[in-house]
């Protein structure tokens, strides 16, 4: 089997490609479609060349991106093509998701951002972020071991947004360690290790936008880490995991601050939830799962 990856030049999106790599032997090849000498007819002429048997499309909703008709051409001609979309949820995207539909651009659309609000949701799937377990240790690193509190691995996101609120009254009250993330050789094994050695992971579910809420890849990072993991309260986390068992919600940043303080004393329960939420991910959105049922939807689990 070859698989053939086409994707923006993030370094964040290799992980999607390690995930598949993880469970499922084929040859991999990744194209960056958004290279400066970008085009097209590139993007097609490789996609030829390597004669995968699946490609996987990994889009962007800004910048550099193939047109809606060289990817119908791509999947009608050359391979069965999916699209993962970590954003689909966000109302900037609807427009793109709907003509994909309608111009037969992929042969399924995939949101990994656990929000089913999204156009196209009842023929594609709604799914979590796929990682690969190997990015984290065997075993969780203990509690009382861990040097972190409460750490958040991401970025401020808007100057003006709620994100960046959150975050920076934390981490003024001394009671967050920001860790950014960037396309740096190991940046992301090194984001792993942060993770690693916290106790707790705070995320902020809000899309881009800030319209939505979305299950971020952090949540499932967190899981595999075994720190325990602190939502926002109402974010769809809740629809795949259970709040009070599997991860704490707060209401607000009072709140968030009081949790922060009261459990970086009880490495007992952060252990605990985090060993909760660990065993969940492992065992319901691992990348064997998680690719698995998107190769049964367009009918290749048996070539896998």
């Amino acid at each position: 089997m070859k698989v053939l990856f086409l994707s923006t030049s993030s370094g964040e999106t290799t992980k999607y490609l390690e995930s598949m790599q993880s469970c499922i032997e084929a040859q991999y090849q990744m194209y960056r479609y958004d290279e400066p000498d970008h085009s097209d007819a590139k993007t097609y002429a490789a996609a030829k060349a390597f004669a995968p048997d699946l490609i996987v499309y990994i889009g962007t909703r800004w910048g550099p991106q193939p047109s809606t008709s060289t990817l119908a051409q791509i999947t009608g001609r050359i391979a069965p093509m999916i699209h993962l979309c970590s954003d689909a949820a966000d109302p900037p995207w609807h427009d793109l998701l709907r003509e994909y539909d309608s111009k037969g651009a992929f042969a399924l659309q995939v949101a990994i951002d656990g929000n089913d609000q999204w156009p196209g949701a009842s023929s594609g799937l709604t799914l979590l972020t796929p990682i690969a377990a190997s990015h984290f240790p065997a075993e969780s690193k203990p509690h009382v071991e861990r040097t972190i509190a409460c750490g958040y691995a991401g970025n401020p996101g808007n100057p003006l947004g709620r994100r960046r609120t959150i975050l920076f009254e934390l981490m003024s009250r001394n009671a967050l360690t920001l860790r950014m993330r960037a396309d740096l050789p190991g940046s992301y094994d090194q984001m792993c290790a942060f993770l690693g050695d916290a106790r707790m992971s705070l995320n902020i579910p809000f899309s881009g936008t800030e319209t939505t809420t979305q299950v971020k890849g952090r949540v499932i990072e967190t899981g595999l880490a075994g720190a325990l993991l602190m939502e926002a309260h109402g974010a769809p986390t809740r629809k795949w995991f259970s709040p009070g068992v599997d991860f704490f919600e707060y209401d607000d940043i009072g709140a968030a601050l009081l949790m922060i303080e009261h459990y970086s004393k009880r490495p007992d329960v952060t252990e605990q939830i985090g060993a909760n939420l660990r065993r969940r991910v492992l065992a319901e959105h691992s990348p064997a799962i998680f690719w698995g049922k998107v190769l049964d939807k367009i009918g290749m689990r048996a070539a896998a």
